[in-house]
């Protein structure tokens, strides 16, 4: 691959095989050498390919404007995330986590420091995500001697959720608002009673979660309709179904994007199973 530009003496852009722009980083990619050189590719130690011209130019900007001690930290984090969380990331999240990071840390310097009010749902909805994010802070603590509140590991973490999915951070944002909203409608239901701690009680929040990232991308349930099981589920489970269209109604008033009958007897099984109570 040919080179383009030397954008510092550890990272470079260049042009790959079939035309397009890439950026690649490693230790000394970039010392001594011209644009029009040869990259030589036993120092790279990294590469990214970002989706867009507008992407890739924005990454190549932080790459000449940020710390090399914070580009290397942020890549940790970022390795440590795929490792842990075993899903294809965005390339884009190199770029966004290590501006996040980046203007967090400039901020932590000027001493304003921020509440996240989802902090509460990033913990009970994305507890790997908020693992990494806690990850995070430990490095950053550790390498930069800076303390962040766990407000931090969520903000972290809605990065993760955004690489994960494909959704903007604002679309992620609004799913995870949403979540807390469903837990405070099925909580004030007079006489159920979700038991936490319990493994259905985990399989229900898994289930609302991915029911709420699908409805808000748009994305029909790819499930066979069976309505004789919708039936059976609503003659079954009166109350449990009742909940599940109030969930319903709320999802479909946020995203526009209605719920199945099969989707509502699902949930509702999910909210027998999960320990609600109507006695």
């Amino acid at each position: 691959m040919q080179i383009l530009r030397v954008i510092n003496n550890n990272v470079v852009s260049c042009i790959d095989d079939n035309g397009h722009e890439i950026v690649a980083m490693g230790r000394g990619l970039g010392f001594g050498v011209r644009a029009g050189a040869n990259l030589n590719e036993s120092l790279v130690e990294k590469i990214f390919r970002m989706e867009t011209q507008s992407e890739t130019d924005k990454l190549k900007n932080i790459l000449r404007t940020i710390p090399q001690e914070q580009l290397e930290l942020c890549n940790n984090i970022v390795d440590f995330a795929s490792n842990m969380l075993g899903r294809r990331l965005s390339e884009s999240l190199y770029l966004t986590l290590t501006d996040h990071i980046a203007f967090a840390i400039e901020r932590f310097r000027q001493g304003m420091m921020f509440q996240n009010a989802l902090l509460t749902e990033v913990r009970l909805f994305y507890p790997q995500e908020y693992a990494v994010g806690r990850y995070a802070l430990d490095l950053i603590r550790s390498e930069m001697n800076m303390l962040f509140p766990d407000d931090e590991a969520a903000s972290i973490a809605l990065h993760l959720v955004n690489a994960e999915y494909d959704n903007s951070l604002s679309e992620i944002m609004r799913i995870t608002e949403a979540l807390h909203d469903i837990l405070a409608l099925l909580e004030s239901k007079e006489g159920l009673h979700l038991l936490p701690g319990t493994l259905s009680y985990d399989e229900l929040i898994i289930h609302i979660k991915f029911l709420a990232l699908r409805t808000f991308s748009k994305r029909e349930n790819p499930s066979q309709k069976d309505p004789q099981f919708n039936a059976f589920i609503r003659q079954l489970f009166p109350v449990e179904y009742a909940c599940a269209e109030d969930v319903a109604r709320y999802l479909g008033s946020k995203s526009s994007c209605p719920l199945s009958e099969e989707d509502k007897a699902y949930l509702a099984l999910h909210l027998h199973r999960a320990g609600l109570d109507h006695t």
